[in-house]
């Protein structure tokens, strides 16, 4: 049996990093030569299309690319996440709903890229700003208060990494440091030191993964402490591998 990776992107760096790591090739973009067989494990790296001279000939696919289009779809993922019972935040596509939600003072986030990733394409809707109630979206969610937020890494149905999100140095103590929206661009980077994960999260990051019909993906997951209740936010099927989380993934996708 032949393993072999082919990446969203011929420039993505985590899905070079992991072929080196474990020691296959990535199949070229143009002019692959690569073709479907059943002696053929082909590790889908974040695309929702796959090439059909790959996909014939019986190619055991990690990582379908049908149910990677599910997930990078935010509005296609939160429906079918929360199908199956997983906790993510209230959501809505109809602005008029939405106008509801800030009347009542809740904080919306519009997301105006259902495909984006780090924040890319989210509007936060202020209740108490007139112009937020004109945001045009093709989905709403409810902003949820979080004390933290994590990303666990899940492969054939087991937890293999657990990160946290935290405040660069240089970001500390500065007072325009936006909370609502964790990524790096607002100083935030994911440590595993010291971490504790409550069983909530890993919880509904399993029930995540499943729920999409995944082999692997990555949690961003949101703990709300006063609630004592998990939400994830979304499931990563490319997601960045450096140090120990490129080492797990190697080791867990090699023994599928």
């Amino acid at each position: 049996m032949v393993k072999k990776i082919y990446s969203y992107s011929a420039a993505s760096k985590g899905s070079e990093e992991l072929a080196r790591r474990m020691g296959i090739r990535r199949v070229k973009h143009e002019r692959s030569k690569v073709v479907g067989s059943p002696d053929l494990t082909l590790i889908n790296w974040g695309s929702s299309n796959l090439p059909e001279h790959l996909t014939r000939g019986g190619t055991r696919i990690i990582n379908p690319p049908g149910r990677v289009a599910v997930a990078t779809d935010k509005l296609q993922a939160f429906r079918a996440l929360s199908a199956s019972a997983v906790r993510t935040p209230v959501f809505s596509t109809d602005l008029a709903i939405a106008r509801h939600w800030l009347d009542e003072g809740i904080t919306v986030f519009a997301r105006t890229i259902l495909t984006g990733h780090s924040g890319n394409g989210i509007v936060i809707m202020d209740p108490d700003d007139e112009d937020a109630r004109h945001v045009r979206a093709p989905l709403y969610t409810q902003y949820v208060k979080k004390k933290d937020e994590y990303r666990i890494h899940v492969v054939n149905g087991a937890i293999i990494d657990r990160q946290k999100k935290g405040l660069k140095e240089e970001f500390q103590g500065r007072a325009d440091v936006n909370f609502m929206i964790r990524n790096l661009q607002n100083g935030f980077i994911y440590a595993r030191q010291n971490i504790v994960v409550p069983a909530d999260v890993d919880n509904q990051a399993l029930a995540a993964v499943a729920a999409l019909q995944l082999n692997f993906g990555a949690v961003d997951v949101i703990w709300n402490e006063r609630q004592q209740q998990a939400y994830v936010l979304e499931v990563n099927t490319a997601p960045g591998l450096t140090g120990t989380t490129l080492e797990n993934y190697a080791n867990a996708l090699g023994a599928l």
